[in-house]
């Protein structure tokens, strides 16, 4: 029986082998792979014009993007100007602590900001452009972030999201304030495009800040944009 099973074996194998060897020889595969195929279109994209390139406009003169002055307005007190640079120093010191301001804009890549500001009948009002090192632009969501808590404190204690935006606040004035013996209220508006942070604000000495009045203002800065 073992002698059997072993001839069986070899018979089987032998064979197997003289099949393979009647028929035809079996090429070997490719050694080469076929390269990606890219779409004509895709390779020959044009470039962005310069006023397509929101890189482009928002590295030039920062100042020209601001919304300009409205027709009637007056500069608003203490200004020399209706629009103007401020540099890391000077932004700084419109916080309560600006020693501590400074130093966080220094860690967060502070770039430069742009100031425009206005006043119109009982209304003052400012917006300020805030950018940051384009590598860093997740900065200037930090900034907004921790504006917020000012703006409950002078604003009002609850925002309303900017239509449209993922990061947007608008606050209305809905609390009174005092300073030199008067009364106001103030709004605030909130936004973000890419390295740039949006802040407006808009007091009023007549009454309560709207929500769609600082809406408005800030979603005509961010078109702008």
């Amino acid at each position: 029986m073992a002698a059997a099973v072993v001839l069986g074996v070899v018979g089987g194998g032998a064979a197997g082998y003289a099949v393979q060897a009647a028929g035809p020889p079996t090429p070997p595969p490719p050694l080469t792979v076929a390269q990606p195929q890219y779409p004509a279109a895709r390779a020959a994209a044009p470039a962005l014009s310069p006023d397509q390139d929101d890189m482009v406009r928002t590295d030039g003169d920062l100042t020209k993007l601001l919304l300009p002055t409205p027709r009637g307005a007056g500069l608003a007190y203490g200004s020399g100007s209706f629009d103007s640079w401020q540099d890391i120093a000077r932004f700084s010191e419109g916080f309560q602590q600006p020693g501590a301001e400074f130093s966080w804009l220094l860690d967060h890549n502070f770039r430069r900001a742009a100031v425009a500001s206005w006043d119109q009948g009982s209304q003052v009002c400012q917006i300020q452009l805030v950018q940051f090192d384009p590598a860093e632009e997740a900065n200037s969501l930090l900034l907004i972030q921790a504006e917020e808590t000012y703006a409950k404190t002078w604003a009002s204690g609850t925002s309303v999201s900017l239509p449209g935006s993922d990061v947007g606040k608008v606050f209305p004035g809905a609390i009174q304030h005092s300073a030199d013996g008067s009364n106001f209220y103030q709004g605030e508006g909130l936004g973000v495009h890419g390295d740039i942070a949006v802040e407006v604000y808009l007091q009023d000495s007549s009454g309560p800040v709207s929500e769609q009045t600082v809406q408005t203002l800030l979603q005509n800065q961010l078109e702008r944009l």
